[in-house]
């Protein structure tokens, strides 16, 4: 079954072989990597940390953040940590421990998800680091409210990366215009249709 994503970014489906019926509207994390590399370049940093997720986003990431900086050149990797699927309590203050053991690599750049970059905001704040770190961070972050929220301290000055979006114009029309009549090549629309509209056919 062909499958068409808005949000799925993993490297890896771009793998025609093993995912051949699968596209999507956003680029993969290898090009918002590249994007990272070049803002890092760009601030003059050349010593940074990064901190992942664990699981395929975080991991993948970061891995395409280090090959990107290779082939750019000028870029030394402190440090690559990486935050448990299932972090134990004091974790994060082991994180941010981590991190200032090379405390000269200020710049630190994040492939983790939302609860995950708010914990490590968290430990940042309590060990009385807010300000010391900047942070570029990845599209799991972007310009949501919610890890920074009661934060400000701890991120102020960050940098995040979200791909750029675009209204199509007419789509909203054209969409919320569809109805049984006037759809029926979709064969899936009479399921939606019952699930949104708690109906049976």
């Amino acid at each position: 079954i062909p499958q068409i994503s808005y949000a799925s970014t993993a490297p890896e489906l771009s793998d025609p072989g093993r995912y051949e019926f699968f596209s999507r509207v956003v680029p993969p994390d290898s090009y918002q990597a590249q994007a990272m590399v070049a803002v890092v370049r760009a601030l003059g940093w050349s010593y940074v940390s990064t901190l992942a997720s664990e699981g395929n986003y975080g991991e993948s990431g970061v891995e395409a953040f280090v090959q990107s900086s290779r082939e750019a050149g000028g870029l030394c990797i402190a440090q690559s940590i990486k935050i448990p699927r299932e972090p134990k309590p004091g974790e994060f203050a082991k994180v941010i421990g981590r991190l200032m053991e090379t405390s000269t690599a200020r710049g630190v750049v994040l492939f983790a998800n939302e609860d995950d970059i708010r914990r490590v905001l968290e430990a940042a704040t309590l060990a009385n680091l807010s300000g010391h770190f900047s942070w570029v961070g990845s599209d799991s972050w972007g310009a949501k409210m919610a890890p920074v929220q009661g934060l400000e301290d701890a991120a102020d000055g960050a940098i995040t990366i979200l791909p750029k979006r675009a209204s199509v114009p007419g789509f909203d029309e054209y969409f919320t215009s569809r109805s049984l009549e006037n759809n029926r090549r979709n064969l899936w629309f009479h399921e939606f249709w019952e699930d949104d509209f708690n109906c049976r056919l």
